[in-house]
């Protein structure tokens, strides 16, 4: 039997909790030692008239974009409470696999990309490329970037967001992290949030030495930054990216 690169290494990674987390079980296979310090939660908006607005408007809408799981599980439970049938006519999109499986649950038909697991990625899809007079709700998390809204703008659409859910940073986990952060073998980040968030390395370590594995170029610079001598990139978010990005390291 082949003996993991990750054998015995000690791997922190500091993204939200999840129901189901594929890149925690993917370390477990991997016989790493890993510690999950959720430095961020995500808060659910369960009661919002301008939410509520929207969903009940969403028949006015011709495209749906989810870009997040969240977003998706969020945004699946309040369209169920106002939409036990769906509008006919309406083409579904997700950022990611893991979203679109959620999605595709729902509605039976959703539309994501497969390489680039980004919104750039998403912008390629030939549904996309004509939106005149086309009508888009984007179901996400708050501010972010907004590449995919000024992408579809620029195609003609009209962009509405709808946003059902807050980020919201735990000090106390943060500091728990600086501390582990002397001690581990490796740092995974999912986002540039989370980054900043950290801080600065040169505030937490005497070297920068500490190897830090994102799933993006973006985050990377972000991560840069920050003071990280040793970033590698994943190909995309999902799990089996990060996981083989991560078997680099070591």
């Amino acid at each position: 039997m082949k003996v993991s690169s990750l054998m015995d290494k000690c791997v922190l990674v500091v993204r939200p909790l999840r129901r189901q987390d594929e890149f925690l079980l993917l370390l477990d296979e991997g016989s790493a030692r890993v510690i999950h310090t959720p430095i961020m939660a995500i808060e659910p908006i369960l009661e919002s008239q301008q939410v509520k607005q929207k969903i009940l408007a969403f028949d006015q809408f011709d495209i749906a974009i989810f870009v997040s799981v969240n977003a998706a599980e969020i945004g699946i439970k309040w369209l169920d409470q106002y939409w036990p049938m769906l509008p006919l006519g309406m083409e579904y999109f997700a950022i990611g696999g893991q979203t679109a499986q959620v999605v595709v649950d729902y509605t039976q038909n959703v539309n994501y990309p497969t390489d680039q697991i980004t919104s750039e990625g998403l912008l390629t899809s030939p549904k996309l490329k004509n939106l005149e007079n086309k009508s888009v709700i984007i179901f996400r998390g708050g501010r972010g970037r907004e590449t995919l809204k000024q992408g579809l703008i620029s195609r003609g659409a009209t962009v509405e967001y709808c946003d059902l859910y807050r980020r919201v940073v735990d000090q106390k986990q943060v500091d728990v992290t600086h501390q582990q952060l002397t001690e581990v073998d490796c740092l995974v980040v999912h986002s540039a949030e989370l980054l900043e968030a950290i801080g600065p390395v040169s505030e937490i370590r005497c070297d920068n030495n500490l190897p830090v594995v994102v799933p993006s170029n973006r985050v990377a610079e972000t991560a840069k930054r920050l003071g990280y001598g040793t970033v590698i990139v994943a190909d995309s978010v999902m799990p089996e990216s990060m996981y083989a990005a991560l078997q680099k390291v070591f």
